[in-house]
């Protein structure tokens, strides 16, 4: 069991964003979208994007949860709430925090793998991962 303070500490950190044309931001999208499932995070319609959460209801009590934004050429990834992780509200919905924080960061490892892959097509990238 990891201390929760640095497993907020850690979610707060990353930041990925990357700036490409517009045709390759939508393909590039659907791959981070596709990162996100294969380690158990469901896609959820948000005003500027997605929100990547474990679940529904995750998302309804405020959890951490990854957030992909397309604004014209721009993805950009980050934790929404990061210091919202809370062992008792993570055991509410099944959850255990230290599960919850494995499967953001490695889909955020995943999603910047799959930046880096086409970053000499793009204008930019920066990646911020603990």
């Amino acid at each position: 069991m990891s201390n929760v303070g640095e497993l907020r500490d850690r979610l707060a950190r990353i930041r990925i964003t990357l700036k490409i044309s517009g045709e390759r931001a939508e393909s590039l999208l659907r791959e981070i979208l596709d990162a996100g499932r294969s380690v158990g995070l469901s896609p959820e319609s948000r005003a500027e994007g997605f929100a990547l959460t474990p679940s529904h209801e995750a998302a309804v009590i405020g959890l951490p949860h990854l957030r992909v934004a397309r604004i014209s050429d721009l993805l950009m990834i980050w934790v929404r709430a990061p210091y919202a992780l809370d062992r008792e509200r993570c055991r509410s919905i099944g959850l255990d925090a230290d599960e919850l924080y494995d499967m953001l960061s490695t889909a955020a490892e995943r999603i910047a793998e799959i930046l880096r892959r086409c970053s000499e097509k793009a204008e930019y990238l920066e990646v911020s991962l603990p």
